[in-house]
C-alpha cells in the first residue's frame, strides 16, 4: 500500500507544475562514473640523457615507467624511443630502440630502466637552428596493455619522457706542414736521404697519431697530376691542439728512380700531413703552403760507374695492377651508415708487385677523383702474374662533410677503387688503375625535404653550445637520482590530454530525464 501511495503522490505532484531541481556544480571534478575502474595508466615519469652529443654518437638514457592508475599492468610492454626535431613523436621522428618492462608493474608503483641508443647519422626532420634534438618516449609502444588513459603515453614534457640534447660536433683537427728540410739538397738514387718536417695543428681539436707523406714530383709538372710518388713517410705523434711535432726520418732511396720519375733529376720534394686520412678526408691531399714551406727543392741524380759512366736503368719485367667492376651490394646508401662493395683487382703483368693498397673514394656522377671522400683502403700482400684478386669491402659513409662540401638530403654519386693510390710501385701501365661503380643514390634517413648532411665545422672555429638553464639541471639531475631504483609515483598525475569521453558518460545518462530538464542541464552544467 505504501508503494502505491507513493506512485498517487508522483503523479499529482507532476500535474501540479514543475518541480525544482537543485544540482551541484561538476567543475574540476572527474566525472568517476564515466571512467573505467581497475586499469592501468602507463606514463614516462622520468628520462635523463647526456646534454651534449654528435650525431652517430652512442648514448646512455635512463628514466622510469610510472603506473598512475588503479590497476596493474597484466602483460609486458616496451618503450620505444625516438628522436624528434619537434615536441611530439610524428612519421618523420627516427627510432632509436626500445626497452621491455616487464608484466606486473603494480598501480602506483615505477620501474627504472637505462639502456644504450646510438643517435641518427644526420639531422631529423623539422630541427631548430639551435641544433637541438628531442628524444622522447613512447611508452608501450605496441598497446600490449589496456589503459584508462592512452593519450599521455607520449609528449608529456622534459624532464618526464623527454630529453634535449645539443648537437655539438667534435673539434677537428688541422694537421698542416710548416717547414720542410732536406739533407743532402744534391743525392743519388740508391743513397740514403733524411728528411725533416715540423707538423702544427692549426686547429682546436686534438690530431691523433699520424703518417705524412713524402711525395716527389718533377720539377715543371703540377702536383696531383698523376706524376706524384711516394718514396717514404713520417711518423707523427699525436699533436694537441695548436701545438707543433718535429719529426726526421732516414729513408733508402731506389737503387734507379721510379718508372714516372725517370727523365730529370729536378724534383719536388712534399710534405703531406695525414696520410691515412684519420683528421682530413677530402683527397688527394696537396701541398698548399709552396717551396719554402711544405716543399722543397732536390736534386736526385742516377749513380755513377766505376768507369764513370752513368747507369741506365733496367727496370725488367713489371706488374701491371688493373681494377676491375665495382658493386655496391646496397641499391641506396645513407649518409653515417655503412654498405658493402665488391671489386676485383688483376695482375695483367709480368711480375709479382709484392704488398700494395687499394683506396675506395666517394665522388660525385663525375667520377672525377681530384676531389673526392676517402672511405678507406685494402692492403694486398701479393698479386702473381695472371691471377685476379677479389675483394669484399665494408665501408661507412661519413656522417660529416668535410667544412664548404655541401649536399642536399638525397644526392647521386660513385664508388671509385684506385689500385695502388700513392703510386708506391713501377708499372706497366698507371692508366688502368681505377674504376668505379654505377651512379648510386645518397640518402638520409627519415628525410622530409628539410634534412640535410651535417658539415663539419671550420678547423679554426672555437665551438659553443646552449646549456639548458640551472633549473632545468636540477631537474634533469633529480630525474637521475630518481632513476636509480624503484621511487614511489609522483603525487600529480602526468595528464597530458584527459581521456576521451565514451558513451556511458555522465552527459549520456541524463538522457533518461525529460527534454526541459536535459536541456536545462546542457546549458549550464
Amino acid at each position: 500500500m505504501s508503494q502505491k501511495r507513493r506512485s498517487e503522490g508522483r503523479r499529482r505532484a507532476w500535474g501540479r507544475g514543475p518541480i525544482i531541481l537543485r544540482y551541484d556544480s561538476l567543475e574540476k571534478r572527474e566525472l568517476l562514473s564515466g571512467a573505467p575502474h581497475g586499469l592501468p595508466d602507463l606514463v614516462g615519469s622520468s628520462f635523463v640523457t647526456v646534454q651534449n652529443a654528435d650525431w652517430g654518437d652512442s648514448v646512455t638514457a635512463s628514466g622510469q615507467i610510472t603506473n598512475q592508475g588503479t590497476g596493474d599492468a597484466d602483460s609486458p610492454f616496451n618503450v620505444a624511443i625516438y628522436a624528434s626535431g619537434r615536441n611530439n613523436i610524428t612519421k618523420y621522428s627516427v627510432y632509436l630502440g626500445e626497452v621491455t618492462i616487464p608484466k606486473g608493474l603494480a598501480a602506483g608503483e615505477s620501474v627504472p630502466f637505462s639502456t644504450t641508443v646510438q643517435l641518427p647519422t644526420s639531422p631529423v626532420p623539422g630541427m631548430n637552428a639551435n641544433g637541438v634534438v628531442r628524444l622522447g618516449l613512447k611508452v608501450d609502444s605496441q598497446r600490449s596493455v589496456a589503459e584508462s588513459n592512452e593519450r599521455n603515453n607520449s609528449g608529456v614534457g622534459p624532464g618526464y619522457d623527454q630529453s634535449l640534447i645539443q648537437i655539438a660536433p667534435a673539434q677537428p683537427a688541422h694537421l698542416v706542414t710548416a717547414s720542410v728540410g732536406v739533407f743532402p739538397g744534391t743525392a743519388t738514387w740508391g743513397k740514403s736521404l733524411s728528411v725533416t718536417a715540423q707538423i702544427s695543428n692549426a686547429s682546436y681539436g686534438v690530431a691523433p697519431a699520424t703518417r705524412a707523406q713524402i711525395v716527389l714530383t718533377p720539377v715543371g709538372i703540377l702536383q696531383g697530376s698523376g706524376s706524384d710518388v711516394t718514396i717514404g713517410s713520417l711518423n707523427v705523434p699525436a699533436v694537441a691542439a695548436w701545438q707543433t711535432a718535429n719529426v726526421e726520418t732516414h729513408i733508402t732511396l731506389p737503387a734507379i728512380p721510379p718508372l714516372l720519375l725517370s727523365g730529370t733529376t729536378q724534383y719536388t720534394l712534399s710534405v703531406l700531413p695525414d696520410g691515412d686520412f684519420k683528421t682530413n678526408p677530402v683527397s688527394p691531399h696537396l701541398a698548399t703552403g709552396g717551396v719554402g714551406v711544405d716543399q722543397t727543392a732536390v736534386t736526385i741524380n742516377l749513380p755513377v760507374n766505376a768507369d764513370g759512366t752513368v747507369t741506365t736503368p733496367d727496370y725488367g719485367a713489371l706488374p701491371d695492377l688493373a681494377a676491375g667492376t665495382v658493386n655496391v651490394l646496397n641499391g641506396e646508401l645513407n649518409w653515417g651508415k655503412s654498405f658493402q662493395v665488391q671489386t676485383t683487382v688483376q695482375n695483367m703483368g709480368q711480375a709479382d708487385p709484392g704488398p700494395f693498397q687499394v683506396r675506395f673514394l666517394l665522388v660525385g656522377p663525375s667520377g672525377n677523383t681530384t676531389r673526392s671522400i676517402f672511405l678507406g683502403d685494402a692492403t694486398i700482400p701479393n698479386l702473381a702474374p695472371g691471377y685476379s684478386q677479389p675483394i669484399n669491402q665494408t665501408l661507412t659513409l661519413p656522417s660529416r662533410l668535410p667544412d664548404g662540401v655541401v649536399l642536399d638530403s638525397v644526392g647521386m654519386g660513385k664508388i671509385v677503387v684506385v689500385a695502388d693510390p700513392e703510386n708506391v710501385l713501377n708499372e706497366t701501365f698507371k692508366n688502368n688503375n681505377v674504376a668505379s661503380s654505377a651512379p648510386i643514390k645518397l640518402r638520409l634517413l627519415g628525410s622530409d625535404g628539410t634534412s640535410y648532411v651535417p658539415n663539419t665545422p671550420p678547423p679554426d672555429q672555437l665551438l659553443s653550445v646552449n646549456l639548458p638553464s640551472p633549473a632545468k639541471t636540477r631537474r634533469a639531475q633529480a630525474a637521475a637520482q630518481a632513476a636509480q631504483g624503484h621511487v614511489a609515483a609522483p603525487t600529480k598525475k602526468l595528464f597530458r590530454r584527459p581521456p576521451l569521453k565514451t558513451d556511458n558518460s555522465f552527459s549520456h545518462q541524463l538522457k533518461v530525464f525529460p527534454k526541459k530538464v536535459g536541456d536545462f542541464i546542457k546549458q549550464y552544467i
